[in-house]
């Protein structure tokens, strides 16, 4: 487990947590980066690549990318934060492996183009733990939450509005792909 922390003066300021991770080839990795409310990082840790092989496969079965995902890596990076943001975000490919991260609910995003949803106001609901939420700027994001309880829905919902205010809410998450496939040697963009 490798890491960079960055100690500033962000206390009483909003803090994101993000989380991914990269499947290249048969090597698995993830990361969380935390930002302050602008994204500048305040802690970055990472996992170095796992590499799956044919007896992985057969031991675990339909099990290894759940095993892979929440035990290996999830959890194991949030065993190590030293931060503590108020939510997890996550992209939208994760939504199938959405838990609490650190004690913290997790959200996976997808921007949505303009055009694809009607907006018939701020919050639609899809199902018990997705929405389109459109923010003040217009633009509209596919969620998937950790929870079916809708009040820390709608306090996610709130919060991410907050945040968008200072910052795009998705751009961190381009950063850790990056330096996710620079650290397992692919610099390729998806």
């Amino acid at each position: 487990m490798a890491n960079n922390e960055h100690q500033g003066s962000s206390s009483g300021k909003r803090q994101a947590g993000y989380f991914c991770h990269l499947k290249i080839d048969e090597k698995h990795t993830g990361a969380i980066l935390i930002t302050d409310q602008i994204g500048v990082p305040l802690e970055f840790k990472y996992t170095e690549p796992v590499v799956v092989t044919k007896l992985h496969r057969i031991l675990y079965g339909s099990s290894l990318d759940r095993y892979l995902h929440e035990s290996v890596i999830r959890d194991r990076l949030a065993k190590e934060l030293r931060t503590s943001p108020e939510f997890f975000l996550a992209p939208y490919e994760e939504k199938d492996y959405l838990g609490e991260l650190a004690g913290k609910e997790m959200i996976a995003v997808q921007r949505i183009r303009p055009g694809q949803t009607d907006p018939a106001g701020p919050f639609i609901r899809i199902r018990d733990r997705e929405a389109i939420v459109e923010l003040e700027d217009g633009v509209q994001f596919r969620l998937a939450f950790s929870t079916a309880d809708d009040a820390a829905q709608q306090f996610a919902v709130t919060w991410l509005q907050e945040l968008s205010r200072t910052m795009d809410i998705l751009e961190p998450m381009d950063r850790i792909s990056s330096a996710l496939r620079s650290i397992c040697g692919d610099e390729k963009k998806v």
